[in-house]
């Protein structure tokens, strides 16, 4: 039940990635960048899945085809990781969920949870973050989605059984202290989102949102659903979170991708959506860097 909690944390680090996209139609979010001596695709990804969306549309089918190496955010395949994460989602006795958020939203949680869904005894030893996590993710489950029909589990799962090579950009780990290290502020605030989401029902709209954005390809519309709620929070807490989950981690990957440029082989970077649109993200730091980006 831990492990795949913690792969469902990994999922919700981008939610915009939220969506079915079809064999049969949309156009994926797929963006060529080229430098003197090698080619890297990037590919927003989605970290849920449905059966619909096998095989992957034609131009991504392409990339991967011509890629020698995948380059994912962190290895869902990798159990081992895992394991060794389990300590830092879960509050360690005596210590629970109701000792560290306010009553009164402790109170609205108890309220907002579904019969059939998250148990309030496991919410107790989840910290704020995951809670907020995980009821997103039971959200995406309604509306249909697996986590084990994520795209970037059917892309190290084919990369293994090919021979390609997988690199990590970030790793499992380096996710989890990453929010694990949020100021409790904003894990809390993140928590109240949630659950105001759920009650108003904008997180399924939401959600819905980014599902049409992904088939029709749309990454602006994918950009403004996946950051709506967190602009409406606390603009000290809305900082804290777009820094953290977004602009931080895709400066990061960009220097990692920027190497990738450097050499020979070629790669298919496969990362949610979310760090695809936008100022800061991938699409345009690398612009910004002089490569030469175009969409498939």
């Amino acid at each position: 039940m831990i492990t795949r909690l913690l792969w469902i944390a990994a999922a919700w680090l981008t939610l915009a990635g939220i969506a079915p996209a079809t064999a049969q139609g949309g156009s994926p979010l797929l963006w060529e960048v080229t430098s003197k001596s090698t080619t890297v695709y990037l590919l927003g990804t989605i970290h849920v899945g449905h059966p619909s969306m096998y095989p992957l549309p034609p131009a991504v089918e392409r990339a991967y085809a011509r890629a020698q190496v995948v380059a994912l955010e962190a290895d869902p395949g990798d159990p081992t990781a895992m394991l060794m994460a389990m300590g830092t989602v879960m509050y360690q006795p005596p210590e629970t969920l109701e000792r560290n958020v306010p009553p009164a939203l402790f109170q609205e949680l108890r309220a907002a949870l579904n019969p059939g869904g998250l148990p309030i005894e496991l919410a107790q030893s989840m910290k704020p973050y995951m809670v907020s996590m995980t009821l997103t993710m039971m959200e995406a489950a309604r509306l249909g989605f697996d986590v084990s029909l994520g795209v970037d589990l059917h892309l190290v799962n084919r990369a293994r059984r090919d021979g390609k090579r997988i690199v990590e950009l970030e790793s499992m780990a380096m996710q989890l202290a990453m929010l694990d290290g949020m100021p409790q502020e904003t894990q809390v605030a993140m928590l109240e989102s949630t659950i105001k989401g759920m009650r108003s029902g904008s997180l399924k709209r939401d959600l819905e949102t980014m599902i049409d954005a992904w088939r029709t390809g749309n990454a602006e519309m994918m950009d403004d659903a996946a950051t709506r709620e967190m602009k409406a929070m606390p603009a000290r807490v809305s900082r804290e979170l777009q820094d953290s989950m977004f602009d931080r981690r895709n400066r990061a990957m960009a220097d990692k991708i920027v190497q990738m440029l450097g050499g020979s082989e070629v790669v298919l970077v496969g990362v949610g959506a979310g760090h695809m649109t936008g100022s800061t993200g991938l699409v345009a730091l690398l612009r910004a860097r002089g490569f030469s980006v175009r969409r498939l």
